[in-house]
């Protein structure tokens, strides 16, 4: 499998096996492909060729999304492109292996709406045991009474299995990191540093994008779509109305939820805390963590840093270059030069019939391997 725009694929084989059809019927499942490179790279493998993931490899450069609301605007794409992808498990000639990334890719969103219902569920069995009087005689001749039957023990051992799924890989990386690469981020102590306090925020804004996701995941089973459109990867403060506007209904619900669990299951509310303080603290979390000031500070002090930022990599050396040259030609109203396109070459590509096993393998000429 593959993903991203930092793939480096022979162009033959892509060109001959990875040409997209438009898929039948409305959107979203259907029309253009919107995550294309689990689709290609799935294409590449029913072909006979083969993906592999470069774990090793340095040098590559993407920004991301600057503050919280753009980068959920990017995942409510991928949410649809990746959901997109549970109608394409029936295509012909797929390995196994692509069938299980295209679940494994959607359930990466649908599992926050399950998590949520399990939240929802949970809250409306305690709220319904808190306001439904105890009957332990419900037989008019009844020796003995019905106990009810606690479960107490396999409740704590669901949560500490649930927190261990959700917070091990990140101590297992930073104790990894810890042992194989401390000076490449500035040090043991710079690391831990980063490490606690990236836990914390993760633990702050999980429960926002848990919401997010879940109401995309249903947007797009209720038949909304959206375009694939360039995405604002430029730094700017989240202004106060637009973080109250993309978080009001989550803080409502929060302040509802809230309420009901310490009224009438005090126990309840105590163990929802992580998710509610989240959901109830979301305008400020999106204007604060989308501060440039603060980011700039965090990296002063070692916080939220990578190995690049400490140690200057080409690829990024070349982008401040870049960026400081086109400042400068902005700020004396000069053109910035542009680099010569290559000569176009352009070639259709043989787009893919999904009801079809593919066509036998085609050797490439030296050249072309």
């Amino acid at each position: 499998n593959y993903w991203g725009h930092n793939a480096i694929i022979r162009v033959e084989p892509f060109m001959q096996h990875c040409g997209l059809p438009t898929l039948e019927g409305k959107e979203p499942f259907g029309g253009d492909i919107l995550s294309h490179d689990f689709v290609e790279a799935a294409l590449l493998r029913r072909a006979g060729w083969q993906c592999f993931l470069l774990t090793d490899t340095t040098g590559s450069y993407e920004e991301v999304p600057s503050n919280m609301i753009e980068y959920a605007t990017r995942d409510r794409r991928w949410v649809q492109g990746n959901i997109q992808h549970l109608g394409l498990l029936g295509v012909k000639g797929l390995k196994a292996t692509s069938r299980l990334h295209f679940v494994f890719g959607a359930f990466a969103y649908i599992s926050s709406l399950l998590l949520l219902l399990v939240l929802a569920f949970g809250t409306a069995d305690a709220l319904y045991r808190a306001l439904t009087p105890v009957e332990f005689f419900t037989a008019e001749y009844q020796l003995f009474p019905d106990w009810q039957i606690a479960r107490q023990g396999l409740m704590v051992a669901t949560m500490w299995g649930t927190a261990a799924l959700l917070f091990m890989p990140k101590v297992l990386g930073l104790i990894l990191a810890l042992i194989q690469r401390r000076d490449e981020f500035g040090g043991a102590w710079r690391l831990i540093k980063g490490g606690v306090m990236e836990l914390a925020m993760a633990i702050l804004i999980a429960p926002l994008m848990m919401f997010y996701h879940s109401y995309f995941v249903i947007s797009v089973f209720a038949g909304i779509s959206v375009k694939w459109e360039a995405q604002a990867r430029e730094g700017s403060m989240v202004p106060w109305m637009d973080s109250l506007k993309r978080s009001k209904v989550a803080t409502i619900v929060a302040l509802a939820w809230g309420a009901a669990t310490f009224i009438y299951t005090p126990a309840l509310f105590i163990w929802l805390l992580p998710v509610l303080i989240g959901l109830v603290l979301a305008a400020p979390l999106i204007r604060i963590t989308s501060s440039l000031g603060l980011g700039r500070a965090a990296m002063r002090g070692g916080i939220f840093v990578i190995q690049d930022e400490i140690n200057e990599c080409r690829a990024l050396k070349r982008v401040r270059i870049g960026m400081a040259n086109i400042e400068h030609s902005e700020a004396g109203n000069v053109k910035a030069p542009v680099p010569a396109l290559p000569e176009s070459s352009w070639q259709p590509m043989v787009i893919q019939d999904f009801s079809a096993y593919p066509e036998p393998r085609t050797p490439l000429a030296p050249e072309a391997a």
